[in-house]
C-alpha cells in the first residue's frame, strides 16, 4: 500500500494549490470568478478524475485569514473505470470531507505582487479521509517518458512559490480500503493527529534531501489503538503511536497481546495443547528508518529497533490433545519471519530488561511445572526477510544474558540461518553459580523429581538444531547433588517420596559430583527428536534438559526405567529387589 503519509500530503499540497489559485483570480477578478475557477482547477488538474463542494468560502483580505465549511472532494468512478479501460488509472482513489478549514495569515499581497502564497498555518479539524487501494499492474510495469510534471511545474503557470508553515489535522478518521487481492480488506483508524511542517514547494525544494516529499517534517500521533489477531484468541493493544519524518522513527507506548479469554476458556476454544501467549512491553520504537525504501518500495529498512521492559507469559496444558490435524512444520519464529507481507531489515534489536516464564499443565503428572528467566537483555542482529539482504547475509544472531530461574547467571548465542527450509540453528552459552534447589518449579512437577542439595558451578553448551532433531554436548559441572523421587497417587492425587527408591537412586544412578570422586568428568550428549506439536522454546529447553539429565547418570533408559520402579514399588523389600532388577537389568531388558 501507498504511504498514508505521501498521499496525505499531495492532498494537502492540493488544497494549498487550489486555495493559492482561487486567491490569485481572485485578486484580479473578485469573487464572481472564485467558485468558477477553483472548481475548474481541479478538474483540469486530475483529468476530471475529481471534483470538488463546499457550502462556502469566507476570506477577509485585510487579515489574511480564510475559512471553508464543509468541503469535500469527491472522485468520478466512471471517469476511474475509463482511465482503467485505457490503463491509465492510478493504483487510489481519495475521498475526503473536512467540517472545517481554517486558513491564518495567507499574505495577500505577496499572492498579487510576487506571486507566491506563503500561508502561516493550515487548521484541519475532524477530516474524513477515504483511501480505496486497487493495484493496477501496468503501473509496476510502466516507462514514464519523462513528460510527467513536477509539483512545481504544475503551479508554476499560477505562482512562484507556495510555502505552508504549519499545517495541523486533528481527529482524523482514516480508512483504507484494499481491493486488491481476491478479498476486500478494510482497515480504520480514528482520532489521529497529524502535524506537517514547512511545506515549500518553488524550482529548489524538489530536490531538497532534507525534506519528505517538500516538507521538513510530518508527525503523527494516534493516542489508543486496538485490533483482534486473525484467529481471534488475542487483542493487540498500544496506548500510543507517533511517527515523524525529521527523526526517522516511529515510537509506540505500551504495547499488549493480551488473551481474549482466560485459560479456561482460552482451551475450551482451541481444544490442543497449544501454547498462550500473554505479552507486554512498556515501549517500542524503531530508529533510523530508511524514508525512501518506506514509501517508494514499501518495506521497512531501520537501523535499529529497541523493546523496553517487559513480561512475556508463556502457558500450555498438556491435559488436552498434544497432536494437532497438522504438525507444527516450518513454525518457528525465524520462519514466520519469512511469511510476513512486510519486507524488512531491522540492523539491531535491543531488548531492554524482561521477565519471561514458561509454565506447562504436565498431562501426565497433571501437576503444573514452570522455567523463568528475570532480568533478560539481549541483541539481535541481522533480522531480515528480504532477499537482496539475505543474499549478503543470510544469518541472524542473537546475544541473551538473563537470570535462570532467579538464582543462575545464563548467557547464551543464537545464531539462525534464515534461508534454511527447516530452520537451522544453533545454540552455545554457560550458565554458572546456580544453587540446584532452583530447579524444583520445573523438575517437580514434570519430570517427579526434587533437588534436596547441590551446587551447579558451570554448565555448558553447543548444540546444533533445526525443527527436527537437536544434537550437541553439556559440560556440566557441579557438586553435593541429591535428589527425590517423586510419586503420585493415583486416587488422592497426592504427590509424595519415595524414600527407599530415592536413597537408591542417589547412590547408584545418580552422580553426586562431576568430576566424580575418580576425577572422573561424565559429559552429557543430546540427541532430542522434536515431537511433531512441540513450539520453538518447548523444544529448546526440553533438549537442553537431556544433556544435563545424562550428565548426572540418568540416561533416557534408566530415567524410564527409574521411573517405572518407582510407580511399581511396595513394601522395603519389594522395593529394592524392584529397584536392582528394574533399573540394572539384563542386558537384553535394555534393548
Amino acid at each position: 500500500m501507498k504511504t498514508f503519509v505521501k498521499w496525505f500530503l499531495g492532498i494537502i499540497a492540493f488544497l494549498a494549490i487550489l486555495l493559492g489559485g482561487g486567491l490569485w483570480y481572485l485578486s484580479n477578478h473578485w469573487r464572481p470568478l472564485l467558485n468558477e475557477q477553483i472548481h475548474a482547477l481541479v478538474i483540469s488538474s486530475s483529468d476530471s478524475l475529481y471534483h470538488v463542494e463546499y457550502d462556502d468560502f469566507d476570506f477577509n483580505l485585510a487579515t489574511g485569514n480564510a475559512e471553508v465549511r464543509n468541503f469535500r472532494l469527491i472522485p468520478d468512478t466512471n471517469v476511474y473505470n475509463q482511465l482503467k479501460a485505457q490503463q491509465k488509472a492510478p493504483d487510489n482513489l481519495y475521498e475526503l470531507e473536512v467540517a472545517k478549514l481554517l486558513i491564518r495569515d495567507f499574505h495577500p499581497r505577496r499572492i498579487y505582487s510576487e506571486r507566491r502564497l506563503n500561508i502561516d498555518q493550515i487548521v484541519i479539524d475532524h477530516p474524513t479521509i477515504k483511501i480505496i487501494n486497487d493495484n493496477q499492474p501496468y503501473n509496476d510495469t510502466v516507462q514514464h517518458n519523462g513528460d510527467e510534471k513536477s509539483l512545481y511545474e504544475r503551479i508554476s503557470p499560477v505562482m512562484k512559490e507556495l510555502r505552508v508553515e504549519h499545517v495541523a489535522l486533528k481527529n482524523i478518521d482514516f480508512t483504507h480500503v484494499n481491493r486488491s487481492n481476491r478479498q476486500e480488506k478494510s482497515t480504520s483508524l480514528r482520532n489521529v493527529n497529524v502535524n506537517v511542517t514547512d511545506i515549500l514547494i518553488d524550482s529548489t525544494s524538489q530536490k531538497d534531501l532534507n525534506r519528505f516529499y517538500n516538507a521538513k517534517s510530518v508527525d503523527f500521533e494516534l493516542d489508543k489503538y486496538r485490533m483482534a489477531t486473525g484467529d481471534s484468541l488475542y487483542y493487540l493493544d498500544v496506548d500510543g503511536i507517533a511517527f515523524s519524518t525529521s527523526r526517522r522513527s516511529i515510537s509506540l507506548g505500551k504495547v499488549k497481546l493480551t488473551p481474549r479469554y482466560n485459560r479456561t476458556d482460552f482451551y475450551k476454544k482451541v481444544k490442543l495443547a497449544k501454547e498462550r501467549y500473554d505479552i507486554a512491553f512498556d515501549s517500542l520504537s524503531i530508529n533510523n528508518i530508511d524514508l525512501f525504501k518506506l514509501v517508494k518500495q514499501q518495506k521497512l529498512f531501520a537501523g535499529n529497533l529497541k523493546l523496553g521492559k517487559g513480561t512475556v507469559e508463556i502457558y500450555k496444558n498438556g491435559l488436552y490433545p498434544k497432536k494437532p490435524k497438522k504438525a507444527k512444520v516450518h513454525a518457528f519464529p525465524i520462519q514466520q519471519l519469512s511469511k510476513l507481507a512486510l519486507d524488512l531489515k531491522i540492523d539491531t534489536l535491543l531488548l531492554g530488561e524482561a521477565f519471561i516464564r514458561y509454565t506447562e499443565l504436565n498431562g501426565k503428572t497433571q501437576q503444573t511445572g514452570s522455567v523463568f528467566f528475570s532480568k533478560t537483555h539481549g541483541s539481535f542482529y541481522n533480522i531480515t526477510n528480504d532477499s537482496a539482504s539475505l543474499a549478503k547475509n543470510k544469518v541472524l544472531t542473537a546475544k541473551i544474558d538473563s537470570r535462570f530461574m532467579g538464582n543462575g547467571h545464563l548467557d547464551i548465542t543464537f545464531k539462525f540461518d534464515q534461508k534454511d527450509q527447516w530452520g537451522a540453528f544453533s545454540y552455545s552459552g554457560s550458565l554458572k553459580n546456580m544453587n540446584g534447589t532452583a530447579l524444583n518449579p520445573l523438575t517437580k512437577p514434570l519430570a517427579m523429581i526434587e533437588v534436596s542439595s547441590g551446587n551447579l558451578n558451570d554448565l555448558r553448551f553447543d548444540v546444533q538444531a533445526n525443527e527436527k532433531l537437536a544434537k550437541g554436548m553439556v559440560s556440566f559441572r557441579y557438586n553435593n547433588l541429591k535428589a527425590v523421587i517423586l510419586k503420585k497417587d493415583d486416587k488422592t492425587g497426592k504427590v509424595a517420596k519415595m524414600g527407599m527408591v530415592s536413597t537408591l537412586a542417589n547412590a547408584f544412578i545418580i552422580n553426586d559430583s562431576n568430576p566424580d570422586a575418580n576425577d572422573m568428568f561424565h559429559p552429557g550428549p543430546i540427541h532430542y527428536q522434536r515431537p511433531p506439536e512441540a513450539s520453538f522454546f518447548n523444544f529448546l529447553w526440553k533438549s537442553l534438559f537431556e544433556g544435563v539429565k545424562a550428565s548426572v547418570g540418568v540416561s533416557k533408559e534408566r530415567e524410564a526405567r527409574l521411573m517405572n520402579t518407582a510407580e511399581g514399588a511396595s513394601g522395603t523389600a519389594k522395593k529394592v529387589k524392584g529397584f536392582f532388577k528394574g533399573v540394572f537389568g539384563k542386558e537384553k531388558e535394555k534393548k
